[in-house]
């Protein structure tokens, strides 16, 4: 029972080895984005569409950039922009927009 264990610790450790030297990877929801919540006015200056599980955002100045207003985005639109902002995430490139006067 202790071998199996420690099988799969080294299994584990080995295929995150063989990602890190492959370079990033795409990352994704484990859900797929299922659960979005809305964060917006009166607590939040900029309207967006927050992922609950993997905390990535779509917000109202990336929807207008994509030509698309914010009520009426596909949902496939809105997970298209989760999924570019968790690879951003990946890469250490996080964009910010003041929320509440304050940089996130």
């Amino acid at each position: 029972m202790k071998y199996r264990f420690w099988d799969k610790g080294r299994e584990r450790s080995n295929r995150a080895a063989g990602m890190a030297d492959k370079g990033i990877v795409a990352r994704r929801c484990v859900r797929r984005h299922d659960s979005l919540a809305y964060s917006g006015p009166p607590h939040d200056k900029i309207r967006a569409y927050v992922c609950l599980i993997c905390h990535a955002a779509a917000c109202e100045p990336e929807i207008v950039d994509k030509g698309f207003e914010f009520q009426t985005i596909p949902d496939f639109e809105i997970h298209a922009i989760l999924d570019d902002d968790l690879q951003r995430q990946a890469q250490g490139k996080l964009y910010s927009f003041p929320q509440n006067g304050r940089e996130r």
